[in-house]
């Protein structure tokens, strides 16, 4: 079950209507709900959008399964993240093993919880295309300060490297099409003046 109790701040985020969107472009950071989310009927999850059965019959008093509540506080709510990651590793850098405190003003004394395979992997995607393990507890470790930084650098570091070569690609293809068409233009125009 989530370390935190459900409250009004979390359930002002249960929005009742569907966003417009169904590609999620810009924010890659929290993926969006599940289509079930929104429907809000009693007896099936609104995560899974299964059903939910006590004693063989359909539980109309509940719009979650136990371990979806759980899955569902862990993925959308930041805090909870938080709690639980601090919780198995008590603040120690999975990179160089310093123990950072729990809450600490200094910026450089402060613990991040970083997603090992980067999120701007799921940048995009629809949500039946979205890995929903990118945001489980396998893939968060706890970072100091400097090796949180020291990885998301190389990482837009080889986003950017990505880009330049894809921009080299396509550059390439540009020219080899501009090439073709004046040959072509030449040609036509040569068969004409003859």
């Amino acid at each position: 079950m989530p370390l935190s109790k459900f409250s009004r701040r979390h359930r002002r985020t249960w929005e009742d209507e569907k966003p417009e969107q169904d590609i999620y472009l810009e924010e890659h950071r929290t993926p969006p709900k599940p289509p079930h989310y929104y429907d809000r009927v009693k007896g099936r999850c609104r995560m899974c959008g299964l059903g939910i059965y006590k004693d063989d019959k359909i539980n109309k008093r509940s719009t979650w399964h136990p371990k979806c509540a759980d899955e569902y506080m862990m993925i959308y709510h930041a805090g909870e993240t938080r709690r639980r990651i601090w919780q198995r590793d008590k603040g120690q850098c999975a990179k160089c093993n310093n123990v950072q405190p729990r809450r600490s003003r200094i910026k450089h004394l402060k613990w991040h919880v970083d997603h090992i395979r980067p999120l701007y992997e799921q940048k995009g995607k629809r949500f039946d295309e979205i890995d929903l393990t990118y945001w489980h507890e396998e893939n968060l470790q706890t970072l100091c300060f400097q090796c949180h930084a020291d990885k998301s650098a190389l990482e837009a570091k080889d986003r950017a490297d990505k880009r330049a070569i894809e921009k080299e690609k396509i550059d390439k293809i540009n020219d080899y099409n501009k090439k073709w068409v004046m040959t072509k233009l030449v040609n036509l125009l040569q068969t004409v003046t003859k």
